[in-house]
């Protein structure tokens, strides 16, 4: 794949308390003259019909960027996955606005203490701030949840994924 090489982010979180439902975050302001009103909250399990959504709304490139390579669909093996959320190994939070899902950020265990970071935001809300709300509820999950450490490989080619990671959360030691 072009570009293959990642850029793997490590960030220290403070340990907080027992994973809670997350308040719902209410949030407006666009950089494109809109004042959209947008929400975030914590995903249940077997939420497809919101992975459906938010796939959908991604380009092909948006698609190579998140999975690291082709990804025309979603296999079944792959939905059901990311479907798999349990609210303590695998969190994940997503934003909607005019009625649908617009992105979803997760994070899935890796080892002791340690999670790794996804975020997906639909092309046409690209560039909105969706992205950063994400990373910020998702790292609040985290760090209730009791984790430690975040991981998230990042292809270099993937300039605003990698300018939202580090405005967000500063690398502490990078693998290419």
């Amino acid at each position: 794949a072009t570009g293959a090489a990642t850029l793997t982010a490590v960030e220290t979180i403070a340990s907080g308390v027992p994973l809670g439902r997350p308040s719902v975050r209410r949030s407006t302001g666009s950089r494109r003259g809109r004042a959209p009103d947008i929400v975030v909250r914590e995903l249940g399990p077997d939420e497809f019909d919101v992975l459906d959504t938010v796939f959908a709304g991604l380009s092909d490139r948006s698609r190579f960027l998140r999975f690291h390579g082709a990804t025309p669909r979603m296999t079944s093996g792959v939905r059901r996955r990311l479907g798999a959320v349990d609210g303590r190994r695998h969190v994940a939070v997503a934003a909607f606005a005019d009625g649908g899902a617009i992105g979803i950020a997760r994070l899935v265990a890796q080892a002791a203490g340690q999670v790794e970071l996804a975020i997906e935001v639909v092309d046409a809300w690209q560039g909105r701030g969706v992205g950063r709300r994400l990373l910020h509820a998702v790292t609040d999950v985290g760090r209730r949840a009791g984790y430690g450490e975040l991981t998230a490989e990042v292809l270099t080619e993937n300039v605003a994924m990698r300018a939202l990671r580090a405005s967000v959360l500063p690398i502490l030691s990078t693998v290419t």
